[in-house]
C-alpha cells in the first residue's frame, strides 16, 4: 500500500509507506507476462475456470497473477472516473471485490480493466497496509471487514469504504506497519512490520487484539510494500522491486526475481487456500 517487476510467483498481497509517494512511471517496466492469466472474472476470489488470480500493483498500475503457472498479466493502468491519484494498497474480500485506497480516497476497482470507481474521498490517516480480515478472525459475523495499517504507529484501524471513515480496532504494540498484511479464513492475519531495524519482519497479528509477534527476526529484505499468502508460502513484494518468498515458519525471506517495478501493494482473497 515502486520499480519494475518481472516473473515467476504464486500469490501476492501490497502497501506503501508514509507520506507521499512519486509515480514509478507510466508502466514501461512491465513484467514479463509469461504464459496465462488468459481472460479470468475475479468473482468469488477467483477468475473463470475455476481460476483464482493474485494481484499486485503499483501506484499507477494494476498487475494479475496466475498462482498455478506464476504468469504475471499486466492489466494496465489504473483509470479514475474522477480525476487521478496513486493507489497505495489493494484488498479483495470473499466475494472477489476488490478495493483500493489512496492517501485520501476509497475506490472500487475492477480486476479485468483497473477502472477505479471513487467511493468516498474522506479517507484520513496514510494508510500504506490494507486487507479484507474474515469477520470472525474478529469475534463477528456477516461479510469480510476492511482494516489498515500504517507506519506513523501500530495502531489498526476500520475503514468504512462508503464515507471514508476510520474506527481504531487494534494496536500492533512495539511494531508498526512496514508496507501491507495478508488475511485469510483458516490462516489469520499476517504483517510486513518495521520496528526500527533495517529490514523487515513478519509478524502475526492476534484476532480481535491485532497485537502482533515477530514471526523469526527478520526476512531480510526491507520496504516489503505488497503481501500475499498461497498454500504454506508467503509472498513479498517490495519497493525497491524484489520478488521475495518468506517462510511463514521462520519469517526469512528468498529472493525470487530482481529488478522488478517499484510495488506499492498486492493483494488475494480472503478465501485463498491455506494448505497444498
Amino acid at each position: 500500500m515502486r520499480n519494475s517487476l518481472l516473473v515467476v510467483m504464486s500469490l501476492l498481497a501490497v502497501g506503501c509507506g508514509p507520506g507521499a509517494r512519486k509515480d514509478p512511471g507510466d508502466g514501461s517496466d512491465t513484467p514479463d507476462a509469461g504464459g496465462g492469466g488468459g481472460d479470468g472474472q475475479l468473482g468469488d476470489g477467483g477468475g473463470t475456470q475455476g481460476t483464482t488470480y493474485v494481484f499486485a500493483h503499483t501506484a499507477s498500475r494494476l498487475y494479475r497473477v496466475d498462482p498455478d503457472s506464476l504468469a504475471i498479466d499486466d492489466i494496465g493502468d489504473f483509470a479514475f472516473t474522477t480525476g487521478s491519484d496513486q493507489i497505495t494498497d489493494i484488498a479483495i474480500n470473499k466475494s472477489g471485490e476488490m478495493l483500493g485506497i489512496s492517501f485520501g480516497s476509497v475506490y472500487r476497482i475492477d480486476p479485468t480493466t483497473a477502472a477505479a470507481t471513487r467511493l468516498s474521498n474522506a479517507l484520513s490517516g496514510l494508510f500504506n497496509g490494507l486487507s479484507f480480515v474474515p469477520a470472525d478472525q474478529l469475534g463477528r459475523t456477516g461479510d469480510d471487514v476492511l482494516v489498515a495499517t500504517r507506519n506513523a504507529d501500530g495502531i489498526v484501524f476500520e475503514i468504512n469504504p462508503m464515507t471514508g471513515s476510520t474506527t481504531e480496532i487494534g494496536n500492533m504494540g512495539a511494531f508498526s506497519s512496514s508496507g501491507d498484511l495478508v488475511s485469510a479464513a483458516g490462516l489469520g492475519t499476517l504483517q510486513t512490520a518495521d520496528n526500527g531495524i533495517s529490514a523487515d519482519v513478519l509478524v502475526q497479528l492476534a484476532g480481535t487484539s491485532f497485537a502482533a509477534t515477530a514471526i523469526g527476526t527478520s526476512t531480510g529484505f526491507s520496504d516489503i510494500w505488497g503481501l500475499a499468502y498461497w498454500k504454506q508460502r508467503v509472498f513479498g513484494f517490495t519497493e525497491g522491486g524484489a520478488f521475495v518468498l518468506i517462510d511463514p515458519t521462520t519469517g526469512v525471506g528468498t529472493l525470487v526475481q530482481g529488478g522488478g517495478p517499484a510495488w506499492w501493494g498486492a493483494a488475494v482473497t480472503t478465501l485463498a487456500p491455506i494448505l497444498q
